[in-house]
């Protein structure tokens, strides 16, 4: 009989201990597998000096500690914009009481890689402060997932590699193809004057692709625009850390709102 309860008693046991561990798997299952996805929030300012529409990007995923970390990112560094403008504005029309047209300022955002490791996202400024035009400038957050960690274009690359040296004569070589379709000789500085890229150099990443941009006025007149450089995966697969060569290329996962 004791032996029989004491079997028992283990039996019951075991169950507890399993629905018990159970339950943490599961939830760490749910969590692991929850897809990031992108909704917007929108705030709206309209005052004596300035007139705002800001959109800015909210995640939401598993790791809610990198999800509150890099949603207060955005947050901050979006209003941080919206705050210099306002100063800018305020400061115009204390010089200038009688200008009539208001600042105008805006953000915007686009996704354009996300998969369970990555997010690449460019957040999109824009300001009028008068004139013929506005001005943007487009800033862009490569983020490991992982880490939360933003990653510079020379993270990626393995040390002591030549990417600059192979980012450098691609670009050159594609302004010489837009070159030859404007009519220009393919040395031409006319429209584009770019001599290399930049240790801070802007880029996005897109399919199996990087995008190195540059801001207005940087290497072309407005009327270019941003001007884009799309550098394939043939071209610096070799060269890249294996970390950044595996989830730079996955698909993408992500969701946006």
């Amino acid at each position: 009989m004791k032996k029989s309860t004491a079997i028992i008693i283990l039996i019951i046991g075991i169950l507890i201990i399993s629905m018990c561990n159970f339950d943490e798997v599961k939830e760490a299952f749910e969590l692991n597998i929850i897809t990031t996805t992108i909704q917007s929030k929108l705030i709206n300012k309209d005052n004596k000096y300035i007139k705002a529409d800001l959109k800015i990007p909210q995640l939401t995923m598993g790791n809610k500690s990198i999800e509150n970390n890099l949603n207060k990112k955005f947050e901050t560094d979006i209003m941080s914009f919206y705050n210099n403008s306002y100063k800018e504005a305020q400061s115009f029309f204390d010089d200038f009481p009688e200008a009539e047209n208001k600042f105008i300022v805006s953000s915007d955002y686009e996704v354009k890689k996300s998969n369970d490791d990555i997010l690449s996202i460019l957040i999109k400024y824009y300001k009028y402060s008068g004139g013929a035009h506005g001005i943007y400038e487009y800033v862009p957050y490569n983020i490991d997932l992982t880490s939360g960690n933003t990653f510079v274009l020379n993270d990626i690359f393995t040390q002591n590699s030549n990417y600059e040296q192979v980012i450098n004569d691609e670009i050159k070589s594609q302004i010489k193809t837009l070159n030859k379709e404007q009519g220009l000789p393919e040395d031409s500085t006319q429209l584009y004057a770019f001599n290399k890229i930049k240790n801070n150099q802007k880029f996005y990443i897109k399919d199996d692709s990087i995008v190195i941009f540059f801001d207005l006025y940087e290497i072309a007149p407005y009327v270019a625009g941003v001007p884009e450089f799309i550098i394939k995966k043939e071209l610096i697969n070799t060269l890249l850390i294996p970390k950044y060569k595996e989830i730079i290329f996955y698909s993408s996962k992500a969701t946006t709102v």
